[in-house]
């Protein structure tokens, strides 16, 4: 009996390209934990157009193609982070090693982190930005795994971090081996391109999809379900082998857990604070490059990605309690918004819009025994006012946790 392929026994693997569309020669690519996918290799075939006097068509020929399609996953800390890097075009200001900065004794004060003697190198409390998100590790304190928010408005020095108000610390005084474990990503303008191989192990075959970048990232927070992703691809070309294009030897996929809707830094904050008097059911945040494959002559595909606005949308469905958001909608009230979500051990991500209109509102009672759900649309902008030009940014990620992440 001949073998047909099964989605059982399909591993997506990828690796960093130095050069757009170009798979490189050395290092390791890596497994990719994915739930589904829809990459494939569009061809545009053309008739000929000829005239015949036995009204019959000559041929067709391939005039253009290219590759895309969407990869989708469960959110887990660490693994798509080099993919989050390309949709965001930036990198990870990584605090510390891997995340994890040096130890320090450290007295907490409800306001307060302080360090016995100054922090220095790359563990310096001022890398920490205004408004960024950690967690500190405190062995045997009262404060061990708790996040925290560095004030949005007072800068860290080399020995005292000021928290948010709105997450105190426990008093406490000479907590020894405590750790600062954060990292921050936020837009910029540094593309990045990826080689992405399905290899079908139970028919031998090796599709490789080579200059792949992220056109657009959707990630959908929702109670009672797991944090769900996609990202949709755009890239140069791809080849079809019965052997692996990608070189060395698969690195494994990270093992954390996958994260969902149950688990965050509790109320969504809006308005710099966390909502308060009601509860969200859902949110979705929309990333969109405005991407497009460049075409040119002698070349089948893209030779190259073009990009456009750095677009970020979504939705959120709330359920209705009082006016607050709907007035800001009406007002055209700017606000901000931020999100987050974990996994079981802490490790997990903090999504800050700092400047966000609501571009729609909707509240409606659908029938008989529901709630009422106000729904509505935002759009982030950036935040131009900003007194420094580091904070005039639409989206910051941070990522939060002591895991050491590749």
């Amino acid at each position: 009996m001949s073998n047909l392929a099964s989605t059982g026994r399909m591993q997506m693997r990828y690796i960093k390209e130095s050069v757009y569309g170009t798979t490189p020669g050395a290092g390791n690519c890596r497994n990719l934990r994915i739930t589904g996918e829809g990459l494939n290799f569009d061809q545009t075939k053309e008739e000929s157009k000829e005239l015949r006097s036995d009204r019959q068509v000559g041929g067709a020929t391939t005039v253009d193609a290219q590759p895309s399609g969407p990869v989708n996953f469960h959110l887990q800390y660490g693994e798509f982070d080099q993919f989050l890097e390309g949709a965001l075009q930036n990198t990870y200001t990584v605090f510390g090693t891997n995340g994890v900065g040096a130890t320090f004794t450290g007295t907490m004060a409800t306001g307060t982190i302080t360090a016995s003697v100054a922090t220095s190198g790359s563990s310096l409390f001022t890398i920490l930005q205004q408004g960024q998100w950690f967690r500190l590790n405190a062995p045997g304190g009262l404060n061990d795994g708790k996040w925290f928010r560095v004030h949005p408005t007072t800068p860290p020095t080399s020995t005292v971090v000021t928290l948010d108000a709105s997450t105190p610390a426990s008093a406490e005084a000479g907590i020894a081996n405590c750790t600062v474990a954060t990292s921050r990503l936020t837009n910029g303008v540094t593309e990045a391109s990826f080689s992405l191989e399905k290899n079908f192990a139970d028919v031998t075959q090796f599709l490789l999809y080579r200059g792949m970048n992220v056109g657009k990232l959707s990630m959908n927070f929702s109670a009672a379900a797991l944090t769900d992703c996609t990202m949709d691809l755009i890239g140069k070309d791809m080849v079809r082998a019965a052997a692996t294009g990608l070189p060395g030897t698969p690195v494994a996929s990270l093992t954390h857990e996958i994260m969902n809707g149950a688990r965050g830094i509790g109320q969504l904050w809006e308005g710099t604070t966390p909502m308060t008097g009601t509860f969200v059911k859902s949110m979705s945040v929309n990333i969109d490059n405005n991407s497009r494959g460049q075409k040119a002559l002698s070349n089948l595909g893209n030779v190259g990605i073009g990009f456009g606005d750095f677009d970020v949308m979504g939705q959120t469905e709330i359920y209705f309690a009082n006016g607050t958001l709907l007035d800001k909608f009406l007002a055209d009230t700017y606000t901000s918004l931020i999100v987050a979500t974990t996994d079981v051990n802490k490790n997990g991500y903090v999504l800050t819009m700092p400047r966000v209109l609501l571009m729609g509102a909707k509240v409606v009672a659908q029938g008989k025994n529901q709630d009422v759900m106000a729904q509505f649309d935002f759009q982030a902008f950036s935040d131009d006012a900003n007194a420094s030009a580091a904070y005039r940014k639409t989206l910051f990620l941070d990522r939060v946790g002591v895991a050491v992440v590749p």
